[in-house]
């Protein structure tokens, strides 16, 4: 009796000294999670002193924290650049953070630069979706970390934005955090967060962040960046909760969790605002931190200060502009950059134009800013084939903003915004159609070679581009405040359409961005399509995902004319993946199906019977004749009217 006395009296005394995360060990962690974030700093990284203050505070009240990074931390500033982001490695590690998930910028470092980073960091670097490549080359990329509160395992899973030359890297999204969960679990975890680098603005809607919520509503919640967008309050997405911060340490974010007995019953996400609210932000901070930022600042103070440059005008390069349309600033520097390279073209994508340079002295700070960072120029070859795809793909979103917006030196644009910004032509400054099979020079910074044109052979030695651009504006060389018509909105459209059989089914594929026509200002409507066409056709068209496109087209082949019988084929696939419910009428079978296999023939007939096809006159459809692209569009069309005339009937 006495024993069992003093057991009890222990339990008691345990009972007030013990915190009640710790009694709740096995039944699971009660309490509150702040997690404290940034993201896109790109080594602004005079809000990191707050950050460390912020949370410091937290924990001297005895809060439960985890610091975390969405990524592009280490490249934007001539602080990174100057020390090749190690500096502002020393920054981060200083400040406390837990979990850092790579983004596109740490990508486009290079694995040599960024090997250096993660082997200085002491904070875990996440990326499950990370490419073979990349993982080999840096062992400490892990695809998750586990956090304990009170016996509740938290993983937190990290998603990089998809790995530039990956084929596979919009799919492995999802793949990669579905694999990282089971792994996860396996050890125990049974809350999911996600450390995302994905945003919320990508034109493919399977690489954004809502996607992933969508697909895995299973996390929690998401620690998003990318987009730089601002979430004041968080976003909502199928019960997961999604913030992002903004950019440059505007501010810092904070998600507060809730758990009972180990189980999320409560989630909020605020910011709270820094750069130009320092004092109102009520937070000290750290003073360890903010010295050595000023010391690495003083040591490259003289150099960044001083005037290498002047401008006779203002150059427009904030991102409202330079993602969303030509500007004098792109102008300039892509002029500058094909003089140095004395090549038929150069090219500079918009992300890599930061901010306006006013009129007057520009410093080498200025200049850097403006122009990301002062890389090396390098010089490659590519079709014309290749250049109409880039110019088409950085026009597709206008005039919203588009990471892949492309200055250009050497051609001139026009397209037709009243056609889904299709191009209407391409041409050199001679006047001449752009040759889809020739061969151009190109200009363009060594950081870009290897993220839009992976893989591809070229040459150094044409100098940095601060230098070239600062030389450039010395040279005496007339500055306009106007930019050069090089990509040019107009109300035109091809001219070999007008009058056409399939005019309007082409124009509305034109304006879905389904199909694009030619750089000499032709569509070509009685060409035959190619295979890797007709995909996007029908991708665009039907919203098909990249694993529908997998499992309904071969692999290879996309630059061969496809067959009628073949496009019928896998239209049919797609009707029957999609669930769209065709017409069925009576008609008399086509005479020339014979030697057609059965699934080919099963499928003509259905679209016959649906009246979606009628063949080429005579009672005959042709099978082994090429299908056209004004054909292949009014067909695609008929099928789409087909399903506006279901929807409406129901």
């Amino acid at each position: 009796m006495r024993k069992i006395r003093n057991i009890i009296a222990l339990l008691l005394v345990l009972c007030l000294v013990l915190p009640v995360a710790a009694l709740a060990a096995d039944g699971g962690f009660t309490g509150t999670l702040t997690i404290v974030h940034t993201n896109d700093v790109h080594s602004y990284v005079d809000v990191e002193p707050y950050v460390k203050g912020y949370v410091d505070a937290l924990r001297a009240e005895g809060k439960n924290v985890v610091l975390v990074s969405g990524g592009d931390a280490f490249k934007g500033t001539a602080f990174a650049s100057m020390s090749d982001g190690l500096d502002v490695a020393t920054v981060m590690n200083m400040t406390g953070y837990e979990i850092f998930t790579l983004g596109n910028h740490e990508q486009m470092l290079g694995i040599e630069k960024f090997k250096k980073i993660a082997e200085k960091v002491e904070f875990p670097v996440l990326a499950a979706n990370a490419s073979d490549e990349w993982r080999e080359a840096i062992p400490e990329i892990r695809d998750y970390v586990i956090k304990e509160f009170g016996g509740t395992k938290i993983a937190f899973i990290g998603i990089t934005t998809p790995m530039f030359g990956d084929p596979d890297g919009i799919a492995k999204i999802i793949t990669s955090a579905e694999r990282a969960k089971a792994a996860a679990e396996a050890e125990g975890a049974t809350v999911f967060i996600g450390v995302t680098h994905l945003g919320v603005k990508e034109t493919n809607e399977e690489m954004r962040s809502t996607y992933l919520a969508k697909r895995c509503p299973w996390l929690t919640a998401i620690i998003d960046a990318h987009c730089h967008t601002a979430h004041e309050n968080g976003l909502m997405q199928d019960g997961v909760l999604i913030a992002e911060t903004g950019e440059y340490g505007n501010n810092i974010g904070v998600v507060e969790l809730t758990f009972e007995s180990g189980r999320v019953t409560g989630k909020t996400a605020r910011l709270i605002p820094i750069k130009r609210h320092e004092a109102e932000s009520g937070i000290e901070p750290d003073e360890e931190v903010a010295a050595f930022i000023a010391e690495v600042k003083v040591k490259s103070e003289a150099y960044l200060k001083e005037v290498v440059a002047r401008t006779p005008v203002y150059l427009d390069g904030v991102r409202g502009f330079s993602r969303t349309r030509e500007t004098n600033l792109g102008n300039v520097v892509t002029d500058a950059m094909r003089k140095a390279g004395n090549t038929d073209i150069a090219m500079v994508m918009g992300p890599f134009l930061r901010i306006d340079l006013p009129e007057g002295d520009i410093t080498r700070e200025q200049l850097q800013m403006a122009l990301y960072e002062n890389v090396e120029l390098v010089v490659f070859r590519l079709t014309g084939q290749e250049i109409y795809d880039t110019m088409a793909r950085g026009l597709s979103m206008y005039p919203n903003e588009n990471t892949w917006f492309t200055h250009i030196s050497g051609v001139f644009v026009e397209f037709n915004p009243q056609l889904g910004n299709s191009i209407v032509s391409i041409r050199l400054p001679d006047g001449k159609p752009l040759d889809m099979n020739a061969e151009y020079t190109c200009t363009i910074r060594e950081d870009n070679i290897g993220t839009f044109f992976p893989g591809r052979a070229y040459t150094m030695g044409y100098g940095t581009i601060c230098e070239v651009v600062a030389d450039y504006l010395n040279s005496g060389v007339t500055i306009s405040r106007e930019v050069a018509g090089r990509m040019k909105p107009v109300d035109t459209v091809f001219a070999d359409i007008a009058g056409h059989w399939a005019e309007d089914a082409i124009c509305a594929a034109l304006r879905r961005r389904s199909i694009t026509g030619f750089a000499d200002g032709t569509f070509r409507p009685d060409d035959a399509i190619t295979l890797g066409a007709f995909k996007g056709l029908l991708k665009a068209a039907f919203a098909l995902t990249d694993d529908d496109v997998a499992a309904i087209f071969p692999e290879d082949g996309s630059n061969e004319p496809i067959a009628r019988k073949d496009a019928a084929f896998y239209i049919k696939k797609v009707i029957d993946l999609t669930g769209i419910a065709l017409a069925q009428s009576d008609a008399e079978p086509f005479a020339d199906l014979e030697g057609v296999s059965e699934e080919a023939a099963a499928a003509i007939s259905a679209l016959q019977s649906a009246g979606v096809v009628n063949g080429v006159g005579g009672g005959l459809f042709a099978p082994n004749a090429d299908a056209t692209r004004g054909a292949m569009a009014l067909l695609v069309e008929r099928v789409l009217a087909s399903m506006a005339a279901e929807d409406a009937a129901a």
